[in-house]
């Protein structure tokens, strides 16, 4: 992934190098603002208005103003998008991030409830989803637990826990770890929501639990619905699931789905991750060939 050289400031494209906060945003001080993040191939962003429409309702719980530009009745955002990409030089895969934060002023009480927004981008590997050639090894941290709360489906700027989740993650050498609520269930991971399969049937914590109500992982129980599985998404996951699980794997918005390859000394399968990135590609590049498997690889002929 490259970064980008041009971002969007309010509906303006400046270069990312001239661009500077003051010391007084509200999202420095008080971790005032949440963000979204979004797959873009091209100029189109994959399930975008599902995005706009979580960006706003977390906007709405937090008391900010909505600007027009977000209405999603308008093309504001999408052109912002699409002119960020192109001065960038991004023609296929991208990560696409909106930032917002409420205006400067007050102390914990804002002054007004007025939000700037910000557009980075950057380039990545490849134009679908793939999944990763090597399995992720994964583990449980159980040092902070998170709360359930109004907040708990919002992503929010404040993002302690998974920073400091981050920080356990790096540490103990894994590829990403398990973040538990206060009832000692699993909520999600880190940048991920996590699935769980036994047999036909799949899990995925219900979003009572904490988990953030991610874009990426209702497509996806959409889509083993369709190919036949059943799916169980408002049961509470517990870390003997993850034991006993034939395969685990994992989503989100911009890597689509990743596969796990073991949990402490666990070791998983993940036929059904290649079965459903396969979908994915279809449901969202149907112009793009097909004749790649789930990792990318070229298919015989």
């Amino acid at each position: 992934m490259t970064d980008s050289k041009y971002i969007v400031f309010d509906g303006k494209i400046l270069n990312e190098q001239e661009f500077k906060l003051g010391h007084r945003n509200r999202a420095f001080q008080y971790g005032d603002g949440l963000f979204e993040t979004m797959h873009a191939s091209g100029s189109k962003v994959q399930f975008f208005y599902e995005h706009i429409e979580r960006l706003i309702s977390g906007m709405k719980v937090l008391k900010m103003e909505i600007p027009v530009r977000f209405s999603v009745d308008t093309l504001g955002l999408q052109n912002d998008i699409s002119k960020i990409l192109t001065k960038n030089k991004i023609y296929k895969g991208a990560r696409v991030r909106i930032t917002v934060f409420r205006h400067e002023g007050g102390f914990y009480a804002p002054q007004s409830n007025e939000c700037h927004y910000l557009i980075e981008c950057a380039a990545l590997d490849s134009e679908k989803f793939e999944l990763n050639p090597k399995g992720l090894l994964i583990d449980v941290f159980e040092d902070m637990q998170k709360p359930i709360n109004a907040f708990s489906k919002l992503k929010l700027t404040s993002a302690i826990y998974y920073v400091m989740a981050g920080i356990f993650k790096n540490e103990n050498k894994l590829d990403e770890c398990l973040i538990i609520n206060t009832k000692g269930n699993i909520a999600e991971t880190i940048s991920s929501n996590i699935f769980i399969v036994r047999e036909n049937t799949i899990f995925t914590p219900s979003i009572r639990e904490g988990c953030l109500p991610g874009i990426m992982r209702q497509k996806v129980i959409e889509l083993a619905r369709k190919a036949g599985y059943t799916v169980h998404d408002d049961l509470a996951q517990q870390i003997q699931d993850i034991m006993t699980a034939d395969e685990i794997f994992l989503t989100n918005a911009v890597k689509g789905i990743q596969w796990v390859l073991g949990f402490k000394q666990r070791r998983y399968f993940n036929n059904v991750a290649k079965t459903l990135i396969n979908e994915l590609n279809k449901l969202c590049f149907p112009e793009l060939p097909q004749n790649k498997d789930a990792f990318g690889i070229i298919k015989p002929t």
